[in-house]
């Protein structure tokens, strides 16, 4: 869990990498593969519009994957957390957690291309919604209500809650679910389980064993593999999701604190803020195929790792070549080319920069 939020104080930016049209043109580079090699000649970057939670801001930022400029800043909620963005990119969800005594139970709903807050969802009872993400379709949302033990699918156009699903354990925070929308799982921090749900069916969840203090959650897109990151114990444990047996074991972290699954199914991310870095997994053999190392400099006084760029949150774009993730350590969220195992730009965020989805809309010009 997280700790007590930290007095709001933006720190002096430097000045920020910024990608030339749809180039990206980055020297020196900033981010190194497994092997040491420096990242070759520039490629053709990312589109669309990255959308980044400010805990300490109450804010969201939107920004333009292919040129790395604010579009825009957002209120939202107290303490926004995750977001999730629909599959049609229209969309993004901004999940206000709350602060310390003062919890959250409200959803930001954000229309991506006017870069405008479109209306809040009142999930009224149900307090402590984080993890969230859209079935198919994206006429439904679906988010974690911790306080209640339980996954609420909410219609997303009405914003009314159309079913609740108990997760049979405590402290359910991240979730994940698979491309076709009929596996969902929830990492259940104080129980150390994973639940396993059929979204739409009233069947009561599977609880299986996982790994103490689990948090990041990720299913592979064909729902058969759930891998879950231990708070506790510094690994991640995969598990068979139709039966909950471990498949493997992976050690060597310091805080595996987020996972995303690839969706062509070849790779899983995980951040590590502890180490300050994030980790490009093969799904199929669990080798590790790149460690970059998000360097040190530009750190903030909210750093929540002390002297750690702490990357935090992952998103990947859906011709999984390009991957976000929030530098909370730093105030900036970095574009990870994924298949060479570098950082090639970075964009400014709020103060503490945590959840962060992709939207292949770019919207308006920046402005």
């Amino acid at each position: 869990m997280r700790p007590t939020m930290r007095p709001t104080m933006r720190p002096t930016m430097r000045p920020t990498m910024r990608l030339a049209g749809l180039v990206l043109l980055v020297s020196p580079v900033l981010g190194c593969s497994a092997s040491g090699r420096v990242a070759p000649a520039p490629v053709a970057g990312p589109t669309g519009t990255v959308i980044v939670s400010n805990m300490n801001d109450h804010t969201v930022t939107l920004v333009d994957a292919a040129t790395g400029a604010v579009r825009a800043t957002l209120p939202t909620g107290i303490g926004p957390h995750e977001v999730a963005a629909s599959h049609d990119g229209r969309w993004a969800a901004v999940s206000n957690y709350g602060v310390r005594g003062q919890p959250g139970r409200t959803i930001t709903v954000i229309d991506v291309a006017a870069a405008s807050v479109a209306r809040t969802i009142d999930l009224m009872t149900h307090q402590r919604p984080h993890g969230m993400a859209f079935l198919p379709g994206d006429s439904l949302l679906l988010v974690t209500s911790e306080r209640s033990q339980a996954v609420l699918v909410v219609d997303f156009r009405s914003g009314q809650l159309r079913a609740t699903r108990a997760t049979r354990g405590r402290a359910s925070h991240m979730l994940a679910v698979d491309a076709m929308g009929r596996t969902l799982v929830t990492a259940n921090i104080a129980d150390g389980t994973v639940s396993w749900i059929a979204p739409l069916d009233t069947a009561q969840a599977r609880v299986y064993p996982a790994a103490r203090q689990g948090e990041g959650v990720a299913v592979s897109p064909d729902g058969a593999r759930i891998w879950v990151g231990s708070n506790r114990d510094s690994l991640v444990v995969v598990l068979n999701a139709a039966t909950g047996a471990p498949i493997d074991t992976l050690r060597g972290f310091g805080l595996p604190y987020r996972l995303a699954a690839s969706p062509n199914g070849e790779m899983v991310v995980i951040t590590d803020p502890a180490r300050g870095e994030i980790g490009i997994f093969d799904a199929v053999s669990r080798r590790l195929r790149f460690t970059i190392k998000v360097p040190g400099d530009s750190l903030v006084s909210t750093a929540e790792v002390p002297g750690s760029p702490s990357p935090e949150g992952v998103a990947i774009t859906s011709d999984s070549r390009w991957a976000f993730v929030t530098l909370q350590g730093r105030n900036r969220v970095a574009t990870i080319d994924l298949l060479r195992g570098v950082i090639v730009a970075y964009a400014p965020t709020g103060v503490w920069s945590d959840g962060v989805a992709w939207s292949p809309v770019r919207g308006a010009a920046s402005r």
